[in-house]
């Protein structure tokens, strides 16, 4: 994206998300329903086609509870999160989103009540990067690590485990700004392998905080797993396509309309939204008439409405021959003397 676009686009996406916000329905009392995202970090760089977890945390402690989340990118539905059980003072969500085009994406996520309340939303930007682009280390001297090793930036603080995956052991941290070796992804490629706390501490570094410094291509695959759990690729009993797409797959395409899909996520697994008996989901008297009624008789002659097939909202058909002078369409004592009488 240019910098004159992403100037351009930068207020009219802000402008967007305004009508967006104003549009919802907040009701009175909504005050004590709110809604913050957890990670990403506002800023952080991700990489393209590499699905991320929207980690987000909902809290209604005042009313009747928090009964979903929505995530929408760059004002778009993308997932549904339903608390389990019902209504919840607080909810914790984690929704996969798969950036698939480079350049900056604002994340939005909504808390929503029972009854259709909605929070305040919260929202970040994010920067969606190419899986080779090269960003510079801010200066030499913070590049300390083994040149044959590609190099990475880390945006903010993160813990090291001792295998790749969410359940391994913490064995240490990296701060913010430290610069680390990649020595190979994890079989999954959502992890690094990295000796920053010594040669006989490897450990293993989630990929969304780190920004390569280098050609990511010449990282290594290797073979190896989290630990039992998400991430160990395999879908066990308690994980589901929501809260480990990358063990269980993912949600849309599993042939069943689930964790929060709908007919416009998702018409693979919930059907075409045409034919649901609500005019909703971008459907028009034109696209829909089942769900949204006949385009004629809307006192509008489109939708490829003619005289012939709506005269309702197109008016008569005028010929030579209707027993109807029409001088707008040409007709006069000589042309259509039918019509018109003779001269």
């Amino acid at each position: 994206m240019s910098t004159f676009n992403r100037r351009l686009w930068l207020p009219m996406a802000g402008l967007a998300l305004a009508m967006l916000a104003c549009a919802l329905p907040i009701g009175a009392g909504s005050s004590a329903l709110s809604v913050t995202i957890q990670s990403p970090a506002d800023g952080a760089s991700l990489p393209v086609n590499v699905p991320v977890t929207i980690s987000s945390v909902a809290s209604d402690p005042n009313g009747p509870g928090v009964a979903r989340v929505e995530l929408r990118v760059n004002g778009q539905p993308v997932s549904e999160s339903e608390s389990p059980g019902g209504p919840q003072a607080t909810f914790s969500a984690a929704q996969v989103w798969t950036p698939t085009a480079e350049g900056e994406a604002t994340i939005m996520v909504i808390a929503y009540r029972e009854d259709g309340t909605a929070s305040p939303p919260a929202t970040i930007t994010v920067m969606v990067v190419g899986a080779t682009t090269t960003v510079a280390p801010a200066s030499t001297a913070e590049v300390t690590a083994t040149p044959a090793y590609v190099q990475g930036r880390v945006d903010m603080l993160a813990n090291i485990r001792s295998g790749p995956g969410p359940l391994c052991p913490i064995i240490g941290e990296a701060p913010e700004g430290a610069i680390i070796n990649l020595m190979e992804y994890s079989r999954d490629k959502l992890w690094y392998e990295t000796d920053y706390l010594g040669p006989d501490e490897i450990g293993w570094i989630y990929i969304e905080p780190v920004t390569p410094l280098g050609d990511t291509s010449l990282i290594p695959v290797s073979n190896k797993t989290g630990c039992a759990g998400c991430g160990d690729g395999s879908c066990g009993a308690d994980e589901n396509c929501q809260i480990c797409p990358q063990d269980c797959g993912q949600c849309c395409g599993n042939g069943a309309c689930d964790f929060g899909e709908t007919c416009a996520t998702c018409p693979g697994d919930c059907g075409s939204c045409c034919g649901n008996g609500a005019c909703d989901y971008g459907e028009t008297c034109s696209t829909c008439p089942n769900d949204c009624g006949s385009c004629c008789g809307n006192q509008v002659c489109d939708a490829g409405e003619t005289c012939s097939t709506c005269p309702r909202d197109c008016g008569p058909c005028l010929y030579c021959g209707d027993r109807i002078c029409s001088p707008s369409i040409g007709e006069n004592c000589y042309t259509c003397s039918l019509d018109c009488g003779p001269c």
